[in-house]
């Protein structure tokens, strides 16, 4: 890679790791839904502009259906079960159970595409849930039925988001990524501003909150999807998919230093043994001679 290329890996790395903290933050002052609505409607009117300019406003009625599913299951209800999520669980222990997702990308590969995992990929299956164990056993979040539920529906989110990758490679396949990202934020947002306007906050959410939720909307997914998609082009899946380690390493150490949350040896220890099965069941450890 060049220079260019991983300063923008590390730049979206901040991004995207940064969204947990932003979200963690401003969730109790917005609610989930407000929250959701808000950021997926910003991030669609930000990159609007730029489809509109490459001539890609077309596309978004070419595949209506597809584009629909992909946008109610995977991605408003993923989003607003972050976003529930985050009223109870720390922003490092959010990125690291959403980091989960190659884990069950590889489980659904096995399962229903019948494809062979091998032993460094089972095993890496093994240790990155078994990495979830220890990260989440005896911690707070199990000692409230809404702290089990939290825990769920991230690991639910990273599932869902595994197999809305194989629904968007098969269905929309040849749909401008662009077009795809603007089409499926625009109908998520839609989706959810029921829910936003009937739950929306009686006490006016802070000047903090609203440059909280902005930045989610600006950074993590307008630009952070514009960043995602230009390194896919220049240094291939693979290398890009690489930010799945760092935005945890993000999330923890901004968690600490933004919101004071405290890093125990159980949260990093477990994170590292996520992140290690993570890279087994993705096939990127160990190399192949």
């Amino acid at each position: 890679m060049q220079t260019r290329d991983v300063a923008e890996l590390l730049l979206l790395s901040v991004l995207w790791g940064a969204a947990y903290l932003f979200m963690r933050a401003a969730v109790p002052a917005f609610g989930p839904g407000p929250l959701i609505a808000l950021r997926m409607a910003i991030a669609a009117l930000v990159l609007l502009p730029l489809l509109t300019w490459r001539g890609g406003i077309g596309q978004l009625s070419a595949h209506p259906v597809a584009l629909l599913v992909l946008a109610l299951p995977f991605t408003a209800l993923p989003f607003l079960m972050l976003g529930f999520a985050a009223q109870h669980l720390t922003a490092g222990l959010l990125s690291v159970l959403n980091a989960t997702a190659p884990l069950f990308a590889a489980l659904l590969a096995h399962f229903v595409y019948r494809e062979r995992l091998g032993r460094w990929r089972s095993a890496g299956l093994v240790i990155g849930f078994g990495g979830v164990a220890l990260l989440t056993a005896g911690s707070v979040s199990f000692k409230s039925t809404d702290g089990l539920l939290a825990v769920g529906g991230v690991l639910l989110t990273s599932a869902l988001w595994s197999v809305g990758a194989n629904f968007t490679r098969k269905r929309l396949g040849g749909m401008d990524n662009l077009a795809l990202t603007v089409g499926s934020l625009a109908l998520a947002s839609l989706a959810v501003a029921p829910l936003a306007a009937a739950t929306w906050p009686a006490e006016p959410p802070p000047l903090r909150a609203w440059m909280e939720m902005a930045f989610l909307g600006v950074g993590s997914s307008g630009l952070g999807f514009l960043l995602y998609y230009r390194l896919l082009r220049r240094i291939g899946t693979v290398r890009a998919m690489s930010v799945t380690f760092l935005n945890p390493v993000v999330a923890l150490v901004a968690g600490a230093l933004y919101l004071g949350e405290v890093l125990t040896w159980q949260t990093l220890t477990g994170a590292a043994v996520v992140l290690m099965g993570t890279a087994l069941s993705l096939g990127l450890w160990p190399r192949r001679p």
